[in-house]
This record gives structure tokens, sequence and C-alpha cells, in this order.
């Protein structure tokens, strides 16, 4: 969605309840969540730190605690730590491609909504994703064995390293 792209979380979560209520009528949904997520992450880039605060313990809180989001609400309410969250380890979120992220992942939830759509599943998970799904599961299961010891399985992470990640 375009609106995402600009930054314009509010007038993009507006247009999908007038559009696509199904999409957005579960509040914990992770649509609902990465949207939310943005919003914080807007109000960061813009400078309204306490704004973002507010709006964090209100939206953002929902998904403490919960399998999944945990991660990413940290690495979200992390960027109020640095007086320039640009050059932190979290400032990839306030790159142009997180927009994009959240716009295609919201555009792919909206083409699910087609009933003409045969399978939906298969249309929603590129080959990339699925991929990218094994990747995770298999550095998960990885340090599973290993007794849960060394870092978590970061995609970012892994991405950034490149050709020589060590998974």
């Amino acid at each position: 969605m375009k609106l995402i792209k600009r930054g314009e979380i509010d007038a993009a979560l507006g247009k999908l309840r007038d559009w696509y209520p199904q999409i957005v009528q579960d509040d914990k949904s992770a649509t609902c969540f990465l949207l939310h997520c943005q919003k914080f992450i807007e109000l960061v880039r813009v400078g309204a730190l306490e704004e973002a605060v507010k709006y964090g313990r209100i939206e953002l809180a929902k998904f403490f605690g919960m399998a999944g989001f945990e991660d990413f609400v940290q690495d979200c309410v992390a960027l109020l730590a640095y007086e320039q969250p640009r050059e932190s380890s979290v400032g990839y979120l306030l790159e142009e491609s997180q927009r994009e992220v959240v716009a295609d992942t919201v555009n792919a939830m909206i083409l699910s909504t087609n009933p003409n759509l045969k399978d939906s599943h298969g249309f929603l998970q590129s080959c990339l994703e699925r991929l990218l799904r094994q990747l995770t599961a298999c550095c998960l299961e990885r340090r599973s064995l290993n007794g849960d010891q060394g870092e978590a399985f970061r995609l970012r992470r892994e991405l950034n390293v490149g050709k020589t990640s060590k998974c």
C-alpha cells in the first residue's frame, strides 16, 4: 500500500477498516502487529518520542509475551534507547525497506481475501519465503539440540552477514 510506504499508518489502518475489515478485526493478528509496530517506528522517525512511548504502552504492550512477536517488539522499543537510533543496531527499522516489508505483507493479506483465489496459502508463500522459513527452523533446531545455547536466530543479522552466514 502506498500509504504504508509513505509512513501514513493511521490512514492505512483507516482504509483497511473500511475496505478489508476482516484483515484488521483481530487486533492481535500478525498484520495488526506489523502495522502497530510500524506506527511506533514512524513516531520515532519523526522524533515524537513521548507520543511513541504512549503509543507503545497501549498498542505494543498487547504483544509482549506473545510467541513470535516478542523479539520484534523489543527491537522496536529499543529505538528509544538511542540518541541516534539510525546508527544503532536496530536502525534498520527506520529504513525504507522496513516500510516495504509491512506494505508487502498487508498487500498479501488483501490478495488472500480474494474468493477466486484457489491456492491462497501457496500464493502467500513465495519460494524465497519457504526457504527462509526452512532456514529459520533449521537454525532453531540446531540451537535446541545444543541445549538452547548460543545466539538466537535473527534473520536480519543473517541477511547482513550474507554468504558467510554460520547458522
